[in-house]
């Protein structure tokens, strides 16, 4: 298995973009109190990866106080097709 793949079936990842595709955006808390994953540090690397593979995207939100917004890119949409048909077909 590649290492892009293995990223991809990291606990939380698949977690994750499932439920940005059900809800569209969503805070970092927001997704975090979906308890995927143990810890805050693997989630931020979780978040971190997937916005460097350009799978998810990351908008900083300028209020008092400051908050970031995560939503799916098209690579994002398109993977998480493949996951829900995968999902279908088991």
């Amino acid at each position: 298995m590649t290492s892009k793949l293995r990223f991809l079936f990291a606990k939380g990842v698949i977690e994750t973009l499932l439920y940005l595709n059900k809800v569209g955006k969503a805070g970092y808390y927001e997704l975090y109190k979906q308890g995927f994953v143990v810890s805050r540090q693997t989630f931020a690397r979780i978040l971190k990866g997937l916005e460097e593979k350009d799978i998810i995207s990351r908008k900083l939100i300028d209020k008092r106080p400051p908050r970031v917004e995560y939503s799916l890119t098209e690579k994002g949409k398109e993977i998480t097709k493949i996951l829900v048909r995968l999902n279908e077909v088991l």
